[in-house]
């Protein structure tokens, strides 16, 4: 058993540090969904792949909890993401969709979003579609959208480094985790809120939040 955890961790390290063509091929094909927007996912990577089931949990960070409070920022979850019932922090899952392989540009897709509304403006910027990307480093980059209009398919968002990302890599019994991941604020992010906005931007590099995803290879529910 601890010769099988311990594979299952060197397997984690491995889908998020080796380049992608030398990715170990999942045990099945992931399904497309039906709610996908096609046109912000790259095709699939052949035989790169994460996780077919599971979830994700992000903290934000009291930093960004206390910048979108003077900013009079009102967070929401779009579906399936869901915000807890605290507004600290959402969660999103994995699901046998489209996403749970790499694609060519090295992102893990979410088909759900945020939507941050800026009360002095009275603004609303909208993150979606998702991506948590694992190749050239860690990232969650986002399309975005200014009160309904596409701005741009994809900014990175928040970065975060292999070295963070990994030292939180655990076995499950299903999978693996890998627990409160940091992701750092993005130039690109401050300087996307400031045009749109023209309010103060969060401080670059500060914490955005952390993220726990639970990566499973054996279904837990029917």
């Amino acid at each position: 058993m601890r010769a099988l955890r311990r594979l299952t961790v060197l397997a984690a390290a491995a889908a998020l540090t080796v380049p992608l063509g030398m990715t170990a091929a999942g045990a099945s094909a992931p399904q497309q969904s039906a709610t996908a927007p096609t046109a912000a996912v790259a095709d699939p990577f052949p035989g790169a792949y994460i996780s077919p089931w599971g979830d994700a949990q992000v903290a934000l960070g009291d930093e960004a909890l206390a910048w979108m409070q003077r900013e009079g920022i009102t967070l929401k979850a779009i579906s399936p993401f869901k915000m807890d019932a605290d507004k600290r922090g959402f969660s999103m899952p994995i699901g046998s969709t489209a996403g749970d392989g790499l694609d060519s540009k090295g992102r893990i897709f979410y088909p759900g979003g945020l939507s941050f509304h800026h009360k002095a403006s009275g603004k609303t910027i909208t993150l979606q579609s998702t991506f948590i990307r694992v190749m050239p480093t860690p990232a969650y980059s986002a399309g975005v959208s200014v009160d309904g209009k596409r701005l741009s398919e994809e900014v990175s968002i928040a970065e975060s480094t292999y070295v963070e990302v990994m030292a939180g890599a655990r076995p499950s019994f299903t999978g693996f985790r890998i627990k409160q991941a940091p992701f750092y604020l993005t130039q690109e992010a401050a300087d996307l809120f400031t045009s749109v906005t023209r309010g103060q931007a969060p401080r670059v590099g500060s914490l955005f939040g952390t993220l726990t995803p639970n990566f499973d290879y054996i279904p837990t529910r029917g």
